[in-house]
């Protein structure tokens, strides 16, 4: 079998001509801190050598001028979910490159959720055939999933021998994102979950944590005993601080569903704490913060913009990953021996990119791709999981006032707003007319469902919410955190049927309805979470649903991320689940109780 570095050997002592030179650049050199002008010689997809390169030029070397660019490792996302993007793996990972991202870490849990353990290979297998690396992590939030506080967990949810199976693959280097309900309390601990997580730190891979608002050092300390290695759950400087302190890598996100660096950053550009225990995540990006915004390139722009050295920003987004992973051999900096991914860059302030190079290949010149990559034709078994037998109608969501009401009545309404994903209560007084409770779009409050679609039910669950401003019409969709139920926001109970019944028959997905008809939708056939769309055709019906949302008078900034976190989910507080309103803290749940008592 022949050598697979020994290539790069021959390049490196000049006995072979590199394929490609990189000159005229400014390497940004991650692991030393400093910049400094130097070439670049690859072989294959790998780079060979990094200095003065002149002599692996050979007749048919080809020679890149970078034109005085910085030249930066490609950047690696320690933390998100190409699920959460809506897109298939292709059209996430030529999105991916146009940022400057060639590497990932995902275990596409949701599709899991769904489809078990295959969906989760399939897609990975999907990503593994375009440029962009991703490093797989075991997905155990499709195993626990509402497990912690109650719930079933779906039909086709792994199986701790599934999920050991998995520890097993090539790209597997640690688990997933865990949270501390399935393990802490004794009277509620899963010891097979447990049992995979040691197994998994004796074969030296990581694992990945996930809890909201714990300040609790008990529980962090026991969470951290357990071998959770990282938080990406942070959202202000003490915690950011102090569970720092007690030994966790802070992940800091910077995406459409959280915006943290703001609030956690000082901690180490005012406070002095060493940016080694941090990196930067995107987490959670919709398909138009991902092609417009940007993604890792955006974290890097912000952390500059709130006081952060741009050096420093880079590191938490290229080595410190690649460290933490345990694959720094391969990526993370330009260096011989790691794979040639390198972002061409003319300021890193700024950080405008112009070119993007993935496994020794250009992908990106001018902002632009240079070659399109091609969907592949997806499997039957990922379509057809709308599993709703029967035809919703608007007395499927009415909610009957208590016995006594007068003309209105007092209810806990949940609260949703940019910028953050906890959900907070308000009592609101809403009318009663016949009977039933009605929303107020007028001032705001709308009627809420979740109908679902994974365990074959039939339920229905229907609350209020503020915060979306639906004036007239129904939006919805059928990706959301553990359930990938159906979620549905309306101004009535005439068009949440019609807007239900429409997204049933276009197999999943988001959806803009008004008066009965569709003005704009999102299919999200496979799983019902992602498209199968091309490139061009998917961002075309993304932003006109977008339009459609905006016309119906919402003004949510990434409104799909509010409609996903108003899901049951272990972040505090107000949740819709399948049986109605439900309360969340970081110790507490329950099935909350709609109406107010005014005499208590």
């Amino acid at each position: 079998m022949a050598l697979q570095r020994e290539a790069l050997i021959d390049v490196a002592m000049g006995y072979e001509p590199a394929d490609t030179i990189v000159t005229g650049g400014r390497v940004v050199n991650v692991h030393t801190g400093t910049i400094k002008a130097e070439g670049i010689a690859i072989k294959g997809e790998r780079i060979a050598a990094v200095g003065d390169v002149a002599y692996a030029v050979g007749d048919d070397t080809e020679v890149i001028d970078a034109e005085g660019r910085f030249l930066v490792p490609g950047l690696i996302d320690p933390h998100c979910h190409q699920w959460h993007t809506y897109a298939n793996s292709t059209v996430f990972a030529a999105c991916r490159l146009l940022h400057g991202s060639t590497t990932i870490v995902d275990g596409f849990y949701g599709h899991a959720i769904v489809n078990g353990l295959r969906a989760s290979r399939y897609f990975l297998d999907e990503l593994l055939a375009t440029p962009v690396k991703p490093i797989f992590v075991t997905p155990t939030m499709c195993y626990t999933q509402n497990r912690g506080i109650g719930f079933p967990a779906s039909p086709n949810a792994p199986s701790i021998e599934d999920l050991r199976d998995s520890l097993t693959w090539p790209e597997t280097k640690g688990i997933e994102e865990i949270s501390p309900e399935l393990m802490l309390y004794q009277n509620q601990r899963d010891r097979a979950l447990l049992s995979l997580m040691e197994e998994a730190l004796d074969m030296g891979k990581v694992i990945q944590g996930h809890s909201a608002g714990m300040t609790d050092e008990k529980i962090t300390n026991a969470w951290v005993a357990s071998g959770i290695m990282h938080n990406h759950e942070i959202v202000n400087a003490s915690e950011t601080r102090r569970q720092a302190e007690l030994g966790i890598w802070i992940v800091i996100r910077e995406g459409s569903a959280c915006k943290d660096i703001e609030a956690c950053l000082p901690v180490i550009t005012e406070e002095g704490y060493h940016a080694r225990a941090f990196q930067l995540c995107t987490d959670v990006i919709t398909p138009d913060w991902m092609l417009e915004r940007g993604q890792m390139d955006n974290a890097i722009r912000v952390a500059v913009q709130n006081g952060m050295d741009p050096m420093t920003a880079i590191q938490m987004s290229t080595i410190q990953p690649a460290e933490f992973y345990r694959v720094n051999h391969d990526m993370g900096m330009i260096a011989a021996g790691r794979f040639a991914d390198i972002v061409f860059v003319d300021t890193l302030e700024g950080f405008e990119i112009d070119r993007v190079m993935a496994n020794g290949r250009v992908w990106v010149e001018g902002g632009k791709l240079v070659s399109q990559l091609k969907n592949p034709d997806y499997p039957d078994w990922l379509y057809g999981t709308m599993n709703i037998d029967r035809v919703l109608k608007p007395e499927d969501f009415r909610i009957e006032a208590p016995a006594g009401a007068g003309d209105t009545v007092k209810v806990q309404c949940i609260n949703t707003r940019d910028g953050s994903l906890e959900t907070p209560g308000s009592v609101e007084t809403l009318p009663v007319v016949d009977g039933f409770v009605q929303a107020d779009p007028e001032n705001g409050i709308n009627k809420i469902c979740m109908i679902d679609r994974i365990m074959g039910t039939g339920e229905v669950g229907v609350a209020f919410v503020k915060g979306f401003g639906i004036k007239e019409g129904c939006i919805g969709t059928t990706a959301n955190v553990f359930n990938q139920n159906i979620v549905l926001v309306s101004a009535s109970d005439e068009d949440m049927a019609a807007a239900a019944n429409e997204t049933i028959k276009m197999d999943g997905g988001f959806i803009a309805l008004r008066n009965g008809s569709v003005e704009a939708s999102l299919p999200t056939p496979l799983n019902g979470l992602a498209s199968d769309l091309p490139f061009d055709e998917l961002f075309e019906r993304q932003f006109k649903l977008i339009d459609a949302w905006r016309d119906m008078g919402c003004e949510l900034e990434t409104p799909q991320m509010n409609l996903e976190f108003v899901s049951l989910v272990t972040i505090p507080y107000y949740r819709i689940s399948t049986k109605g309103l439900a309360y969340m803290t970081q110790d507490r749940f329950e099935l909350a109780e709609l109406f107010v008592d005014e005499a208590a």
